[in-house]
């Protein structure tokens, strides 16, 4: 009977987690491992999505690449622009979350991981919502999905110092982890980060004419 529920529970999990689709028309995809990296098609960044085993997670450790390097496609993300901007090079999925394994974590550091982020909320709220999705991990001894992105207002576009690279209004996180899905989202102007569901998340994306969704 043990034996019965144990693979009752993975196929749930298998079955949750399968659900959790990022879809776009956009072409300007990238794999790195466990790291799915989602562009627009004027190479800004959109998503990042990242599955994680429970496994892998209890092998996290303190080692960081921390050197930025241009992705497969040619973009407009440069880190000399970021200087005396007041905003960081702001990862989407973090760079502690992928250091079980040295390639992975190095991935983590692609341009296209990440998007203009105010300096305060990068490591102040958001750094704690990113610890608090690893310790839910801890907590549900579970694989989990998580994916993390950006939105831009399309209308009010703004821009980082002289560069073509766009600052995102809000940035998103997504937890998919045993049979529940966990959603927030943050602004990229106060800090503030508030629980969302994903339907109002993907209303979002329609609004902003983004041409995402998320399942």
């Amino acid at each position: 009977m043990k034996k019965i529920f144990l693979i009752l529970t993975i196929l749930l999990n298998i079955t949750c987690l399968s659900q959790s689709q990022v879809l776009t028309n956009n072409k300007l995809i990238i794999k790195h491992g466990d790291i799915t990296l989602y562009l627009s098609n004027d190479t800004s960044v959109l998503v990042s999505k990242h599955i994680i085993s429970y496994q892998n997670y209890l092998k996290l450790d303190s080692d960081r690449d921390n050197k930025w390097f241009k992705d497969t496609y040619k973009g407009k993300y440069n880190k000399e622009a970021y200087i005396h901007t007041g905003y960081d090079l702001g990862h989407l999925t973090p760079s502690h979350i992928t250091s079980y394994n040295d390639t992975l974590n190095h991935n983590s550091f692609s341009l296209f991981n990440q998007a203009p982020q105010l300096a305060s909320f990068n490591r102040g709220k958001w750094a704690q919502l990113e610890s608090s999705v690893e310790d839910s991990i801890a907590k549900y001894k579970s694989d989990a999905i998580i994916i993390t992105g950006v939105i831009y207002d399309p209308i009010k576009v703004s821009y980082l110092g002289k560069s073509k690279i766009k600052i995102p209004t809000s940035y998103f996180k997504i937890l998919v982890i045993k049979k529940s899905i966990y959603c927030w989202i943050g602004s990229n102007n106060n800090g503030q980060i508030l629980p969302i569901t994903l339907i109002e998340l993907n209303k979002l994306f329609i609004i902003n004419k983004m041409n995402l969704s998320i399942k």
